[in-house]
């Protein structure tokens, strides 16, 4: 736009200048006023300016004055009254409240090309399944909202009901290619199906196991982890081994149920002679199952299918089991077991915001590498408090920017279409720390690369460079081992 200022003042002073030089054409000019009244000297000249575009209700969720916006959260109280160990400052208030500070900084600047971000919270508990339909009755039914936001962890179920209703979905998690194909969604990780590919691909890359090995594959009947098992199976088919690939029953409810299916499948690839095994199942899901392979000596991997499955908040739920196999991700970590990683310009910007926000609600800044919620003492009684949250920065810089550029009266479409053109955006703790969107790639991240699960505990003393085992808390964790691979 300056750009455009720019030319137009340029091409008005090169239209005075000509004027005042007379633009002889061969005939003679008048210096006398012409013989006409003048105007009342309180009159204004006629605008030769394009008026305002005046702002409307373009489309449900917006109004003149508002964007509203649905903030999807886990009912965590819920989940802590049912038995499962939370931190204390994670609290479905504070999951919400992780969102809104954006948006109110926001509205304090004067909002969005005029409207203010009316945030709505939409709350579900992923343990009762019956509160998917609860969240998506309120964001289609209870209200008109323009868009849906999460970080991570809202159901694949939920998705498709906010989906078919034609809302919008801004997630910062994984996403089946067929969501990404509605139009609707945006997604910071790669699709599942192409997470799957790669975690196979890098597997065939190293491997010395013979080809037509069978190589097992866990998967659940979800859309988008059924869409990644199938995707590796289709890999190792291709590549010339022989895959055996079992669907635990995700959708049932029953948490322990659907465990007790993944300890199961470990009888089952071992009597197949399976040589190695991929587990695409979120770590909810993946207790039976790693106790049931340690014990039989299954060598697995992960891929990174599921929510939070490989983060740091993922990993540090990881049990002993776990420890030492490897997943495929698209989540960047703070170590590769020598350093910390030093934050990009980005993360450094999401940091200090977040820390300028909830600095007195944890009673200290972030440090890198602690799971969301957590603190620590260390064994030297050092406090190291959770990290910033990487998604909802990264995803409400891009909200920001598609809001801005979808026009003074935004439509979804009209959103959708300014965000696949953005080009270029900023990651915190993502796909190397840039991602890209583009016609046809609704998702940001543009690689992938492996971490390795490494243990580490409250007693674990820190070293010389202040990390625990190769952690950056004293927790399990995720250690870097490779470069990151460009998602073809």
């Amino acid at each position: 736009m300056k750009k455009s200022r720019i030319a137009l003042a340029f091409i008005a002073s090169a239209s005075l200048i000509f004027a005042a030089c007379g633009g002889d054409d061969g005939g003679s000019v008048s210096t006398e006023a012409p013989a006409t009244s003048e105007a009342p000297s309180d009159s204004e000249a006629p605008s030769t300016e394009a008026p305002a575009e005046e702002l409307t209700a373009s489309d449900v969720g917006i109004t003149a004055d508002t964007i509203k916006i649905g903030v999807a959260v886990s009912d965590l109280e819920a989940i802590r009254a049912m038995g499962i160990s939370i931190p204390e400052t994670l609290t479905t208030d504070h999951l919400f409240d992780r969102w809104n500070v954006y948006f109110e900084k926001w509205n304090a600047e004067g909002g969005i090309n005029g409207r203010m971000v009316e945030p709505v919270r939409l709350v579900w508990n992923p343990l009762d399944p019956s509160t998917f339909d609860t969240l998506c009755s309120a964001a289609t039914v209870d209200n008109e909202l323009f868009m849906v936001v999460n970080g991570t962890g809202l159901s694949s179920t939920a998705r498709k009901c906010l989906l078919d209703a034609g809302i919008v979905i801004m997630y910062g998690d994984v996403m089946g290619q067929a969501e990404l194909d509605t139009g609707l969604a945006i997604s910071l990780a790669a699709p599942s199906e192409t997470v799957g590919e790669a975690g196979v691909a890098a597997w065939m890359n190293s491997t010395d196991a013979a080809p037509g090995s069978v190589v097992g594959i866990l998967s659940n009947n979800t859309v988008a982890l059924s869409a990644a098992g199938k995707a590796a199976e289709a890999a190792l088919t291709a590549g010339g081994f022989t895959p055996k690939l079992i669907e635990i029953n995700s959708t049932q409810g029953d948490s322990a149920a659907t465990n007790e299916e993944g300890a199961a499948a470990v009888a089952v690839f071992q009597a197949e002679g399976a040589v190695h095994t991929f587990v695409a199942t979120p770590f909810t899901e993946n207790t039976g199952f790693w106790a049931a392979a340690a014990a039989a000596g299954l060598k697995f991997s992960l891929l990174d299918t599921s929510s939070s499955g490989c983060s740091a908040f993922g990993l540090s739920r990881a049990p002993a089991a776990a420890v030492g196999s490897e997943c495929v991700t698209a989540y960047d970590h703070s170590t590769d077991g020598t350093a910390l990683r030093a934050d990009t310009e980005f993360e450094a910007e999401c940091r200090a915001f977040y820390d300028a926000s909830f600095s007195e609600y944890y009673g200290g800044p972030s440090n890198s590498g602690v799971p969301a919620g957590n603190i620590y003492t260390d064994a030297n009684g050092k406090t190291l408090i959770s990290d910033y949250t990487p998604q909802e920065c990264a995803l409400a810089n891009i909200m920001n920017l598609g809001l801005t550029a979808a026009g003074i009266n935004p439509t979804r479409q009209s959103y959708i279409d300014a965000v696949l053109n953005l080009g270029e955006v900023p990651l915190a703790l993502a796909g190397g720390g840039t991602g890209k969107f583009a016609p046809g790639k609704p998702y940001a991240a543009n690689a992938l690369h492996t971490v390795r699960i490494t243990a580490a505990a409250l007693d674990t003393a820190p070293d010389a460079n202040g990390l625990y085992n190769g952690c950056a808390a004293p927790v399990n964790c995720g250690v870097v081992v490779s470069d990151w691979v460009p998602i073809s």
